[in-house]
């Protein structure tokens, strides 16, 4: 014997309230997994960083042979800001030399292309910061009383004066046409059975 129970409790607006919540707790965890990585990249640069600084050692100069490229390891910031920074110094660098080669124009482009991103990036977060400011300013405006102009309140006055009479008229027009015998065409209802 089969059953099946209609439960009312779970409704469209359930599912839909539970699949959003779940797709902000997986957006929250893939934010967290992803800062988290970053905050670990750069304690463990930090942390190099202190040690080649306390131990310095002499590095062997490698000549790179053909099809080998150098590592450039890529500058991430805390902000925005400070990674277009980063990329620019990156890109002055790279063309710096007089005699730069194929690999330092490319990474010099990389780099534009990088801070071209970062920069996008940025003036989309300034636009919705920007548009998160007139919206609340429009709501703080809409919110506090507003002064009325004694123009503005005139001109209404005579805008409501207008409609007044001529629903007036309108409504002397068709009181005198039913005392003439004349009806108005009116909606038919049928109903069908």
């Amino acid at each position: 014997m089969v059953s099946i129970s209609t439960n009312p409790a779970v409704t469209e607006n359930t599912r839909y309230e539970n699949a959003k919540k779940r797709s902000a707790e997986v957006a929250y965890a893939r934010h967290a997994d992803y800062t988290g990585g970053n905050e670990a990249k750069r304690n463990e640069l930090a942390q190099r960083l202190t040690a080649t600084q306390a131990d310095p050692q002499p590095q062997e100069f490698r000549k790179l042979g053909a099809g080998q490229l150098k590592q450039v390891a890529l500058p991430l910031g805390e902000t925005l800001e400070e990674t277009i920074a980063s990329w620019r110094n990156v890109r002055s660098e790279a063309l710096s030399k007089t005699d730069s080669s194929e690999v330092d124009h490319q990474l010099a482009a990389a780099a534009s292309a990088k801070i071209m991103e970062a920069e996008a990036q940025l003036a989309l977060e300034d636009r919705l910061r920007s548009a998160q400011l007139a919206e609340a300013s429009r709501e703080a405006s809409l919110v506090q009383p507003q002064q009325s102009n004694s123009a503005t309140d005139s001109s209404l006055a005579d805008a409501m004066r207008k409609l007044y009479d001529q629903a007036a008229a309108a409504y002397a027009i068709q009181t005198s046409a039913k005392q003439h015998g004349y009806m108005g065409a009116s909606p038919v209802y049928s109903l069908i059975a």
